[in-house]
């Protein structure tokens, strides 16, 4: 398969899925209104992807801010991660990172490393300048 790469605009944010490094990442900012519509591809192609996959993944989220839609796409991405890490023998990391003067995006990450308590999923949080 060939790697999902799909450019930030306004209202979207950066996708990066390298397969030949096994780095995935969101980053940006996500307030569409149809973040199904824009969403329903990258879970089709995690969800062929993963199907074929056999080596350690590291998946990134690089958020700034996002709307309500798109955490429910979040719980999806990380719902497939999920399965596939307590279906698979296969070394996977999530990263969450947050500015340290963030407290919503530092909760938020909270929340979902609750949600996914079998994923190995970090909080990181840096320091703001």
């Amino acid at each position: 398969m060939k790697s999902l790469i799909i450019q930030e605009d306004k209202y979207t944010p950066y996708i990066s899925f390298e397969v030949e490094t096994n780095q995935f990442e969101i980053a940006g900012e996500s307030y569409s209104e149809y973040t199904l519509h824009f969403f329903e591809p990258v879970l089709e192609w995690l969800n062929q992807y993963l199907a074929q996959n056999n080596r350690p993944i590291t998946f990134n989220f690089r958020m700034t801010y996002y709307n309500t839609s798109t955490s429910r796409r979040f719980f999806e991405i990380l719902k497939i991660l999920e399965d596939f890490y307590q279906h698979n023998s296969i070394a996977m990391s999530v990263n969450w990172f947050a500015n340290s003067n963030d407290m919503d995006m530092i909760e938020a990450g909270e929340d979902y490393q609750e949600d996914f308590s079998n994923l190995p999923f970090n909080i990181l949080i840096q320091e703001t300048k």
